[in-house]
């Protein structure tokens, strides 16, 4: 029995085994990933993709290159995950094999200097590249760009991207197996050799164990050691020297200068040294894998949760069932319990429990009833329901989360773009140290002095230090979004310990934001009360504002057209005649707040709407005073409806109706004297949020709020506000740890063996025991609680 050839991928296909099926007839497959991606790619009708692929000009000497750029030259499955930006475009896709924070820098430098590229960010935690073009996005030949450093790429979600991952996972564990089987029988062989067990007239033993440490050590070196002699050629190539280069310099000497002496006749051999080096070196990449896949894990939680498939609830269809990909503004869909929320939307018929912990971190869930809100990614747990979707998916919170998450992977703290900056720099002056080292000592013989260098590169790797920043910051970001709290900005987040005083907005953020019609008051006679309240519902009823609220369980009058809204409030047209609604200041009375329905200039109809303080808002603020900040409030509504708010909560200082300008600017003139923090829900807070040290949109927060934000709370509550600064400092005082472990290790080690005081097999020890204690300590803010 021969093997043919998978339609897919090319690689070996035993026959039989996997078979796709297509119009044309049966594919072979080497596995269900790649049957699925034929049968995928035929069901869309975009068979002429394998032509294009055996047109593609291949990539010399590379094949599978050239199979695989193929795939980004198809529109239709490159289109699906571009996004238009104010510049060009922008896509993010997803890469393999990344070992390091250099790999990181190494594409990102490779693909700025692309023709077309605006900007490049490879995030590290989440195995992600994001590319924004100036004009359209030329994602083939940024695909050619990575997959000539070495690294792969593919679109995200593609059949191969999850079998690729779990290749590299089984290919790391291989290598970590034979790295760990060959150390310790390396080690074996030299131990008798180090402790005398042969004399002189032993020669031919003592000889037979240095090449049994040789065919011991050779496949762990080459094979097991193998992605650091690729990750210092990757780097060579692109003239920049990585955190591989002295590490494959290490191994390379190791074994070539192991030989050397035993054509010379010497004694000293470290066969077991390099063994030992590749181990610890692997055992440390692994345990940052794991943790940076748990990141990964918890970031894209939400987003995995979304079912593919939704009924809609249209009793004409024959088949009911559509893809979520369909779902459009105002469809309505079928629900039954057990069940999860595809799209954001709102309740038309039925009532349930839904369990919203994916979003909030809440295990207890929510009961909601005919009007209430879910959020996409929430499960129903208990009863059928008919719910009117918002929007497709990709307008969701759980979409919004998406790019906030995104944003945060993105943005570069000082420390961590301060370090990519040095680290050819610091690797420079380990290769001078090294050379230093070695002419130091090359009068005490060559071997001595080459064993004094190997361990200088060994026990200068700066593993430990590259992975201090990173990986607690990636730790404290998967533990906040696991518990119901996005950090958008880690800049801002990191913020948090010198603040000096948080101001706050009043409507939805101090109150619950869920106003109530208290009174009515008409001042015209041709227009009853019901036909003013369904113009002014009309008006509110696309107005994310808090205020507009109890508008949407009125009637709406269909008449009135072109609906816009500023600043000021909200205006239309009906029959031809400007209406508009807007706050009335001065009619405020006992702590509600006066809306005002104008026609024209004229008044027709005054509404008082009444708010109730949240109940965590005092125990909230309290905590806040307490940690030192200075607590103030600040809001559009009126005085009388303010004081009524700022009278039952500890507040030092309130302002009323204040303009988002007036906001912005008080903002301003606080932060010219100490770090403020903003928190916000609404339009008019942006402008503030954007002019403070950190800003915090609650969970019922306006779009253009949450971008504001650098922090936002999923849930509807601020009862998490007051443990973010701890959080902070926990994740400061980690970093500070970190860092001063691999500060102190290096600036203690390295004398010690630039004098040859520690041999290689040590220095391999101490080096791999740094990164791993980096490496589990950054773990252990995963087992905080917000």
């Amino acid at each position: 029995m021969t093997d043919t050839t998978c339609w897919h991928c090319s690689n070996p296909a035993p026959p039989d085994t996997f078979v796709a099926r297509t119009p044309e007839g049966s594919r072979p497959a080497c596995c269900p990933g790649c049957a699925a991606a034929i049968e995928t790619v035929y069901g869309l009708g975009l068979d002429d993709y394998y032509r294009v692929r055996e047109s593609a000009a291949p990539v010399p000497d590379d094949h599978r290159m050239a199979l695989n750029l193929a795939l980004f030259s198809v529109p239709e499955l490159v289109n699906p995950h571009l996004k238009n930006t104010p510049e060009g475009q922008r896509i993010r896709v997803q890469l393999s094999g990344l070992t390091c924070a250099a790999c990181s820098w190494l594409i990102e430098k490779a693909l700025r200097e692309q023709p077309g590229v605006n900007s490049a960010s490879v995030n590290l935690a989440g195995m992600t590249l994001s590319i924004d073009y100036l004009g359209p996005a030329q994602i083939e030949d940024t695909a050619r760009r990575v997959m000539r450093l070495g690294y792969g790429i593919s679109l995200p979600n593609s059949p191969h991207e999850q079998q690729a991952r779990k290749q590299e996972q089984r290919r790391l564990v291989g290598r970590l197996a034979l790295a760990g089987l060959g150390a310790m029988q390396a080690m074996m062989y030299s131990t008798a050799l180090y402790i005398g067990v042969f004399d002189g007239s032993d020669a031919i033993y003592e000889n037979v164990f240095r090449i049994a440490s040789l065919v011991v050590a050779t496949p762990v070196v080459f094979y097991a050691g193998w992605p650091f002699f690729q990750g210092a050629i990757r780097g060579l190539r692109g003239a920049t020297l990585t955190m591989d280069v002295p590490i494959a310099l290490a191994l390379l000497l190791a074994w070539a200068g192991s030989i050397a002496v035993m054509v010379m006749g010497g004694r000293h051999v470290y066969f077991d040294s390099a063994a030992m080096f590749v181990f610890f070196l692997l055992a440390s990449r692994w345990l940052e894998q794991r943790q940076r896949q748990a990141i990964h894990g918890a970031w894209h939680q939400l987003e995995e949760t979304l079912p593919v498939a939704v009924r809609r609830h249209d009793d004409s269809l024959e088949n009911p069932w559509i893809s979520t990909r369909q779902i459009v503004a105002g469809m309505p869909l079928m629900l039954h319990q057990g069940e999860t929320v595809p799209c954001d939307g709102i309740i038309q018929q039925g009532q349930g429990a839904f369990d919203e912990a994916a979003l909030t971190g809440e295990s207890v869930p929510r009961s909601l009833c005919s009007g209430a809100t879910v959020h996409a990614g929430s499960r129903l747990v208990e009863g059928n329901v008919v719910l009117q979707a918002l929007g497709p998916p990709s307008s969701s919170l759980v979409a919004k989360i998406g790019e906030q998450v995104e944003r945060a992977q993105q943005e570069r703290i000082t420390v961590v773009r301060d370090w990519q900056r040095i680290a050819p720099l610091f690797t420079l002056a380990v290769l001078c140290l090294a050379g230093t080292t070695l002419a130091w000592h090359w009068s005490a013989g060559p071997a001595q002095a080459f064993e004094h260098t190997l361990a200088v590169l060994v026990i200068t790797c700066p593993c430990a230090l590259a992975l201090a920043v990173p990986l607690t910051l990636s730790a404290t970001l998967g533990t906040a979004l696991r518990q119901g709290v996005l950090i958008a900005s880690p800049r801002q987040f990191l913020s948090l310990t010198r603040l000096k005083g948080v101001m706050l907005d009043k409507t939805g953020t101090l109150t619950a934001g869920r106003f109530q019609i208290s009174q009515l008051e008409r001042y015209r006679d041709d227009f009853n009360d019901e036909q003013l309240l369904a113009i002014a519902a009309a008006l509110e009823w696309q107005n994310p504002h808090p205020l507009a609220g109890p508008f949407q369980q009125c009637p709406r009058d269909p008449d009135v057209t072109a609906i816009q809204a500023d600043h000021h409030g909200v205006n239309g047209h009906r029959h031809g005649l400007p209406w508009r609604i807007t706050g009335l200041p001065d009619k405020a009375k006992d702590g509600a707040t006066c809306l005002g329905l104008y026609q024209a200039e004229r008044l027709s109809l005054c509404l008082w709407l009444e708010d109730s303080v949240r109940p965590e808002a005092t125990t909230v603020l309290n905590a806040l005073s307490i940690q030192g900040l200075v607590v103030r409030m600040a809001t559009g509504d009126n005085p009388d409806a303010a004081a009524h708010v700022a009278s039952r909560l500890p507040i030092y200082e309130w302002r009323a109706q204040q303009t988002p300008q007036e906001k912005q600017q008080w903002v301003q003139a606080l932060e010219r004297q100490d770090p403020q923090m903003m928190v916000g829900d609404g339009i008019n807070d942006a402008g503030a949020m954007l002019a403070a040290t950190a800003s915090v949109a609650t969970g019922n927060a306006t779009s253009l709020a949450q971008r504001a934000a650098g922090i936002f709370l999923l849930d509807d509550s601020l009862a998490a506000l007051p443990r973010l600064a701890p959080l902070a400092a926990a994740c400061q005082q980690l970093v500070r740890q970190n860092l001063g472990w691999a500060l102190l290790y290096n600036l203690l080690a390295v004398p010690f063996a630039v004098a040859g005081l520690i041999p290689p097999w040590a220095a391999a020890i101490g080096m791999s025991a740094s990164s791993l204690l980096v490496t589990l300590n950054a773990s252990r803010i995963t087992r905080w609680k917000l």
